[in-house]
């Protein structure tokens, strides 16, 4: 009787501990703790998409005023340019902010286009409802775009074009 009851203390033990865990993490939810997740940074992910117009813009060397100009890439000719939108803030890193003018864009996209092996195009930089938050132009035609709090935004720079025929 000694082993049955013995082993009968051993299952109920085996029982027990997992039933306790159970009660205990699930009373957990009773409580009113704090969310793990509200205390990361919530990002929103936006996208750049192709448009003709703003293609046009580069392409007939137009500065928006109401844009705020910066470029990335090594030397004279950028890998890429981007405008903000003065509502907005770049959050600071690998872009260089330019005072750009007509005769630095028309510089730019002409040696763009020349240098590059595959042509840059303009793309609209959208946020995650699809409303604009710049403009775009690059060989490159996909990175990624992060919208955070208070109307900042970062914009990964594209990897270097290819020279010479490759992108």
């Amino acid at each position: 009787m000694t082993g049955l009851r013995s082993c009968l203390q051993k299952s109920l033990g085996w029982l027990i501990v997992p039933s306790a865990l159970i009660f205990m993490v699930s009373g957990v939810y009773a409580f009113d703790l704090p969310d793990f997740k509200s205390l990361l940074p919530s990002f929103r992910y936006g996208k750049i998409k192709r448009d003709r117009d703003v293609n046009r813009i580069f392409q007939t060397y137009k500065v928006l005023a109401d844009h705020k100009y910066y470029k990335t890439g090594q030397g004279n000719i950028p890998h890429a340019i981007i405008g903000v939108q003065d509502s907005f803030k770049l959050r600071s890193g690998i872009w260089k902010p330019v005072d750009l003018t007509t005769p630095l864009l028309r510089s730019w996209v002409t040696n763009m286009d020349n240098i590059y092996g595959y042509p840059p195009y303009g793309s609209r930089i959208l946020d995650d409802k699809g409303q604009p938050l710049g403009i775009w132009y690059s060989s490159k035609q996909w990175t990624t775009v992060i919208i955070e709090e208070k109307n900042e935004i970062a914009v990964l720079a594209p990897e270097p074009p290819g020279f010479g025929g490759g992108n």
